[in-house]
């Protein structure tokens, strides 16, 4: 069982409290579930509703937003726009093991230029379109919201200043997809839904109506993650935070099985800005080496992203 963390502001006692919970969950799986967020339970309907939609649409249709990695920001910014289809994308990749089966899973993605309504971005231009975009607009600024706080959190637990990671992400190229499992087809030769990755995020906030992710314990056993209210978020720190950390808080591998029945699930990765060096806090290499080299959050972006697309460095 993970932890689950409330958020509520009215909740007795002080926040250092609070610090300490995600921080020792960070340490001890990596995963844990916020409740008390503040956040509407309509935000959540809405996004699910509106997302539902556009997968329903026939494949032919759904093609024509076909998912871009290039945006008015630059052809190195691999934050997603757009649809991708059923075995498109490859989880296994961007952890650098090629070969491996594909994703069963259609993702529509966005990212925060969707904060802009003046942005022309890859949804349909009908009234469908019109509110998935805004559905999805309202569900990342929530995200923003929820995700600030919980780095904040962090912040206080590590003896940082408070606007630490604020600082450090405040124009990250963050981005919200959202996915569509279809239940498992009987042609289909095996149940994965995605394959077995950390993520390359500061933190990532999934939500979820059905059962299908699965974490991996320190003895190498696989834990369902069972968490049957849509607006409760599962919490998981990623690669990022492992790096800053030294390894002493967890980014744990995850996947996601397909089950008999249709499975829903929407997902904010919070990045770091480009010019942010990633390195080691010297609390975490006092009495050992520390693990990972400094590096830009770009360039570590890059790496990890074109393996995931299967480029090679644009650079």
């Amino acid at each position: 069982m993970i932890p689950v963390i409330d958020l509520a502001p009215e909740r007795p006692g002080p926040e250092h409290g609070t610090a300490e919970e995600i921080s020792d969950a960070c340490r001890r799986t990596g995963f844990f579930v916020v409740r008390g967020h503040g956040i509407a339970r309509e935000v959540f309907d809405d996004a699910y509703d509106a997302s539902l939609r556009f997968f329903r649409l026939p494949l032919e249709r759904k093609r024509e937003f076909p998912m871009s990695t290039s945006t008015a920001r630059g052809d190195n910014d691999y934050s997603p726009y757009g649809y991708s289809a059923l075995l498109s994308e490859n989880a296994y990749a961007y952890t650098g093991k090629p070969g491996m089966p594909a994703d069963y899973v259609e993702k529509f993605s966005t990212g925060r230029l969707i904060l802009d309504d003046e942005e022309k971005l890859p949804f349909p231009e009908d009234e469908s379109g019109a509110q998935l975009r805004a559905s999805l607009k309202r569900y990342f600024a929530a995200c923003e919201t929820v995700a600030g706080r919980i780095a904040e959190l962090l912040a206080l637990a590590l003896d940082l200043p408070r606007d630490f990671f604020a600082t450090r992400t405040n124009t990250s190229n963050d981005s919200l997809r959202s996915h569509l499992y279809p239940g498992v087809a009987p042609e289909f030769l095996n149940d994965q839904g995605m394959g077995q990755h950390t993520d390359g995020t500061l933190i990532t906030l999934l939500t979820q109506d059905g059962p299908g992710l699965q974490l991996r314990d320190r003895s190498g056993r696989w834990l369902d993650i069972d968490v049957p209210e849509r607006d409760s978020f599962i919490v998981n720190i990623g690669d990022l935070m492992a790096r800053w950390s030294n390894d002493e808080y967890v980014s744990t591998p995850h996947r996601v099985r397909l089950a008999d029945r249709r499975r829903q699930s929407i997902v904010f990765f919070k990045l770091a800005n480009d010019d942010t060096v990633i390195e080691c806090f010297p609390k975490f290499a006092s009495d050992r080496p520390a693990k990972y080299e400094p590096i830009r959050y770009e360039d570590y972006s890059l790496q990890k992203m074109n393996l995931l697309f299967g480029r090679e460095d644009a650079r």
